[in-house]
């Protein structure tokens, strides 16, 4: 191709494919072509034929759909990632075998140093139980034991760990956390829910070497190209893991684009050193500040205003993280700052507070678009949804919740399911939402994700909260577009056209055609970022 005298060749081309371009201007094309690692053209066959040069790579995708790379807006990234190289794996279907699995974890750790797990999930045991200080004491006395559940907001501790907490019978349960108990008693059982861990997992437990956290990387990296993600939304970033990123960056191990959202304890640091939400390059970038507001919906801890079924006592509403007044002087701060705030926010309650904290810091403080998040924004109503739009606040819902937690589902019951995990509600209040799975808490695959959307079906065939089911293309936008938009990107990615970043999914088959019930069995073949391939099946 020339122009301006030029001949213009481009480093790859993609021919005879089934372009989706998520681009409303040109939503279907045969061809690309990519140059630097940017798309220069996308149209039919005989338009980007004219981009072939002798060097040249051409990939011919007959029978193939092509689609702007997926993006996880809501996901944690590289802890995950350390998580699977140094904590025993407990997602497993009975306590005995993640005893097991603890002990395999304890032979090769030595006495006294601590022994961890994650992604345990009660409902998915056939004891169908949280654990307990003596499941845990079965398995070492001699390491303190810590299992984190797989929502990430409940702990489970052996004796020797509580010993080092110093958790005794007599402890208050702290602000923000509770400390479990057994019934009818002041006897601790091991269980810690929310910020009463706090102690233990940024005071107790030795950070993690650069070693292990680059091996990290590198593995959840992988994982994650697999699927077909090239951008990320890590969702809670510390000092030490935003080091590891920007080693892994230099040394090229990093091959997904991070929005990474710093965890809150490192805002004022952040901001005396006059940094704000924008600040770095197209593969990795300081995002918003992130907190936590209330419980998790995985472990049934999530602040609404209605208590959980099947509760001993109906009374159980859940767990507030955070309190107004605290919320709100955060929000506000952080506003002034020109930071991005998202907090993580699942119960009707708690969302309805921070909404009050973000009202507050635009009236006072007015920013144009400042795109404050609600993460998870679980359960919403008419007035959450007026309110979200008015101040272009932006939602990122679980995804893949629906297919992959469907047994949890009966605790909130189907009325109040018509209104959780609402995509159909936001799109129709105006409100944007993202593609999102919190991985480790929800399965991180986006096909998965995009058929719950589609069909709010789980993986025993259970239908849940019907009305608030969207259209594949609906559900495409939020793993695209949407996800761009949440991190002021949507003129970089989320759609296929020339100018944009060249990340892009190849698929087996067209989402838009197959039985919807089928798009998670959709094959990834390949996964290209920057116009390199990451993955090829």
């Amino acid at each position: 191709m020339k122009q301006e005298g030029k001949t213009i060749n481009a480093d790859t081309v993609i021919l005879n494919s089934n372009i989706i371009t998520m681009d409303s201007s040109n939503p279907k094309a045969q061809a690309l072509a990519i140059l630097h690692g940017r798309l220069i053209a996308v149209g039919s066959n005989s338009d980007i034929s004219n981009y072939v040069g002798p060097e040249t790579e051409i990939l011919e995708l007959p029978g193939k759909t092509v689609l702007p790379g997926f993006i996880d807006a809501h996901i944690h990234v590289l802890n995950s990632g350390i998580r699977h190289v140094m904590a025993a794996d407990c997602d497993l279907p009975s306590i005995t075998d993640i005893q097991e699995a603890l002990k395999q974890q304890a032979n090769k750790t030595p006495p006294g140093e601590w022994v961890q797990g994650f992604k345990f999930d009660d409902t998915k045991t056939i004891e169908s139980r949280f654990l307990n200080r003596t499941d845990l004491d079965t398995v070492s006395t001699q390491h303190p034991i810590m299992v984190a559940h797989r929502a990430g907001h409940i702990y489970y501790l052996n004796s020797k760990a509580l010993e080092l907490a110093s958790f005794n019978n007599d402890t208050s349960d702290p602000p923000g956390g509770r400390l479990g108990r057994l019934p009818g008693s002041n006897v601790l059982n091991g269980v810690i829910y929310e910020r009463a861990i706090e102690p233990v997992r940024f005071g107790l437990i030795p950070p993690e070497t650069e070693e292990i956290r680059r091996e990290g990387l590198k593995l959840i990296c992988q994982m994650l190209n697999k699927v077909g993600l090239t951008s990320v939304h890590d969702a809670r970033v510390t000092k030490d893991e935003f080091l590891t990123y920007q080693n892994g960056k230099e040394a090229g191990d990093l091959t997904l684009r991070v929005y990474a959202l710093l965890y809150h304890p490192h805002f004022e640091s952040a901001r005396a050193t006059g940094l704000k939400t924008g600040l770095g390059d197209d593969m990795l970038k300081l995002g918003g500040i992130k907190m936590i507001a209330d419980g998790a919906i995985a472990a049934r801890t999530a602040y609404m205003s209605e208590p959980y079924l099947g509760t001993p006592c109906d009374c159980d509403y859940g767990i507030l993280a955070m309190d107004a007044e605290e919320t709100e002087n955060m929000v506000v701060q952080i506003h002034r700052a020109g930071f991005q705030v998202c907090i993580h926010a699942n119960g009707d309650l708690a969302i309805d507070m921070v909404l009050k904290a973000y009202e507050k810091a635009q009236t006072e403080y007015p920013r144009v678009n400042p795109r404050h998040r609600i993460e998870h924004c679980t359960l919403v109503n008419p007035d959450i949804l007026k309110r979200m739009h008015d101040l272009g606040v932006i939602a990122t819902p679980f995804c893949t919740y629906i297919y992959h937690h469907g047994e949890k589902m009966q605790f909130f019951g189907r009325d109040r399911l018509e209104w959780m995990f609402a995509q159909r509600s936001f799109i129709d209040y105006g409100v944007i939402s993202t593609g999102a799975t919190d991985y480790p808490p929800g399965p991180y695959e986006p096909l998965m994700g995009i058929q719950a959307c589609v069909t709010r079906t789980d993986s025993n065939g259970n239908l849940w909260g019907g009305s608030q089911k969207i259209s594949v293309e609906e559900a495409l936008k939020l793993y695209t577009l949407h996800g761009a938009y949440a991190s002021f990107e949507e003129d970089l990615k989320g759609s296929l056209e020339a100018g944009k970043l060249a990340d892009i999914v190849v698929l087996g088959d067209d989402p838009l055609t197959v039985d919807p019930f089928s798009i998670k069995d959709i094959p990834v073949e390949r996964t290209i970022l920057g116009g390199k391939t990451v993955f090829c099946s």
